[in-house]
């Protein structure tokens, strides 16, 4: 007798049931169904329209819940109203205010201010009605609270420094929605040493000894960087070289130069260097003083030092001579008879010098000596 195996299939029925078909198969002789289909019910079969209703109302009330938990986890963030500009730019040296307003009519509870920095907050002061305004220990004397209430708060920076650029963010602790924020940025600027010079140099391309050029230069330091450009005249059309250099302080410096042979040119046409800046557009003009005299100015400075030393040592020389001379007027006791001789041994004349004043009186003549000669 072969073997068989029975096989239950499930065919599709009517009105949404199903029919359990048995099938034997049998080795060698192919698969034949054997008779007595049996429906297995599968509760109570729905319609189509009755399917896309109820999946209708489900979508509906997952779109409903979405908006509900958008509304909710939005209605923090719109509460606070920046009262100025979200990006503000102020140059060194300045002072910038920021502002901020909860448009809620929920209870504020404290208002916070805070830095971000290398990502994370730093608090830089606090305001509540129990406290009152609080300033963080590295913001005092540079922070003051210009506006402190629940509902609006104001903070000003005095001084400004580059350090100061970055945002800046205002914090509601409100009840019962929970805190909410407003954010705002700070850019600084800053701009120094801008200037313009000529000076005669050697020519880089030629042998020492050789004529020299002139050497225009106009530099200027700042944050961000300064553009320069030139104003030349027609027949002095050069590309200058430009240089950046960056420093510590986050400023950067930009030189500008470019070289000409001396001549007439140069005091004839003036020439102008711009500088542009968010802090600062100036022009200035290229002094040409310096370079009247042309290549001989090293010559005449030399010529000048010398006839001043010789005119010191000449008025040296006359003054001592003036000196000597009225000394030596002075102690002669034969042009000045009236003046009293306070060295009596080194005297030459016993005469005069047995004469002596003193208080008005006639002192005693004193008897000639004998001389005492003289070291000369």
């Amino acid at each position: 007798m072969s073997p068989e195996i029975s096989i239950i299939q499930l065919g599709a029925g009517g009105a949404g049931g199903f029919y359990e078909v048995p099938l034997t198969v049998r080795a060698g002789r192919g698969n034949v169904p054997r008779a007595g289909a049996k429906r297995i019910k599968k509760g109570k079969p729905r319609s189509m329209d009755q399917s896309l209703a109820c999946l209708a109302v489900r979508t509906a009330k997952m779109m409903v819940a979405c908006l509900l938990l958008f509304s909710i986890w939005t209605s923090a963030s719109g509460s606070v109203q920046v009262m100025h500009k979200k990006v503000q730019a102020v140059q060194a040296g300045g002072n910038v205010t920021f502002a901020c307003r909860s448009v809620t009519e929920e209870d504020v509870l404290q208002v916070t201010w805070q830095k971000e920095v290398d990502g994370a907050e730093d608090n830089i002061a606090t305001y509540s009605t129990m406290n009152g305004q609080k300033i963080a220990k590295g913001y005092v004397g540079h922070v003051s609270f210009t506006r402190s209430e629940l509902q609006t708060s104001a903070i000003s920076l005095h001084g400004v420094t580059l350090q100061d650029e970055g945002c800046y963010k205002c914090i509601f602790n409100m009840f019962p929605s929970g805190p909410a924020t407003g954010r705002m940025c700070l850019k600084v600027y800053a701009i120094s040493d801008p200037k313009v010079e000529a000076k005669l140099i050697s020519s880089p391309d030629k042998a020492e000894g050789s004529e020299k050029v002139v050497r225009m230069s106009c530099s200027a330091t700042g944050k961000p960087a300064p553009k320069i450009t030139w104003r030349l005249p027609s027949i002095l059309q050069q590309k200058p070289r430009e240089y950046h250099v960056r420093l510590s302080n986050q400023t950067v410096t930009v030189i500008s130069n470019f070289t000409h042979a001396h001549s007439k040119i140069l005091q004839e046409y003036p020439i102008a260097c711009m500088i542009q800046h968010p802090g600062l557009n100036v022009t200035l003009v290229l002094p040409t003083e310096s370079l009247m005299q042309g290549p001989d100015t090293s010559v005449a400075l030399a010529v000048a030092i010398v006839v001043g030393v010789l005119v010191s040592l000449t008025s040296l020389f006359i003054l001592s001579c003036l000196l000597h001379r009225c000394f030596k007027h002075l102690c002669d006791p034969e042009r000045n008879p009236d003046q009293p001789c306070w060295v009596l041994p080194a005297c030459t004349k016993a005469k005069k010098c047995g004469q002596y004043r003193a208080a008005g009186g006639q002192a005693p003549a004193v008897p000639p000596g004998p001389r005492t000669p003289l070291n000369t």
